[in-house]
């Protein structure tokens, strides 16, 4: 499926028609690689899709995967730091590409300005999948009772009660941020267009970006197949330009 999308323009709005760490999983003349990064209450599984169409271009990826309600946002993206660097060491100054799904996304950001990040995981191109990179309304709605705190774990209470992200750092000016927001929820607690989750509002980030608005929801956007090719599209673009 081709999604012809523009990416030179800031928004493009299209109408709708632990697991445990994975291992690099690795085809021929591969130099680049991109991680996939879960969300809450998430798994590698979770992006297989995803993946797996990714894996037909010829690429290295790694589906990272991280207990996601068991430490604060900054803590899962320190633990991402040994991923990034071994991949940095086995393809010096060679760009790391990133898919953050939902909380995924804040991860990122929080491994991108750890101070022993690689500067390859700052060079190349990421793409956000309904990430909250403004507080969520829908989050700070169940934050008001206890079962959700305790379901939601140390990461969920994180989500439910910071007004802001701030804390974690911002994306780099040098990596080029692909946002895709759903607007297909129907949450009455969420003003606005929204996923179901997070509010299409709630996606925009203070930095540079692109920002794509699908007729989509939070989680079958990782089924959706205009999602997987715009993700595929994005990435090639700049995977292409580094082999001329």
């Amino acid at each position: 499926m081709a999604v012809n999308a523009n990416f030179e323009n800031q928004q493009i709005n299209i109408p709708s028609p632990f697991t445990a760490h994975e291992p690099v999983q690795k085809t021929e003349n591969k130099t680049e690689t991109v991680v996939a990064i879960h969300g809450i209450f998430g798994a590698p599984w979770s992006l297989q899709y995803i993946v797996q169409n990714l894996k037909k271009e010829n690429r290295t990826i790694v589906n990272w995967g991280y207990p996601s309600t068991e430490k604060r946002i900054e803590e899962h993206g320190a633990d991402l730091i040994p991923q990034l660097q071994k991949i940095a060491a086995a393809n010096p100054k060679m760009p790391i590409h990133f898919v953050g799904h939902s909380m995924g996304g804040l991860v990122l950001r929080a491994a991108l300005n750890h101070p022993d990040c690689p500067l390859e995981a700052k060079i190349g191109r990421a793409v956000l999948l309904g990430t909250p990179n403004k507080s969520p309304a829908w989050a700070r709605f169940l934050g008001q009772y206890e079962l959700p705190k305790q379901i939601g774990g140390i990461a969920g209470r994180q989500l439910m009660s910071e007004t802001g992200y701030d804390s974690i750092g911002q994306f780099p000016h040098s990596l080029d941020v692909l946002v895709v927001a759903g607007s297909a929820g129907i949450n009455p607690f969420i003003s606005g267009d929204n996923d179901g989750t997070v509010a299409v509002e709630e996606t925009f980030l203070n930095t540079p970006h692109r920002h794509v608005i699908l007729k989509t929801g939070h989680k079958i956007m990782l089924l959706d197949k205009r999602v997987s090719a715009l993700v595929t599209e994005f990435l090639n673009t700049s995977f292409q330009a580094s082999k001329n």
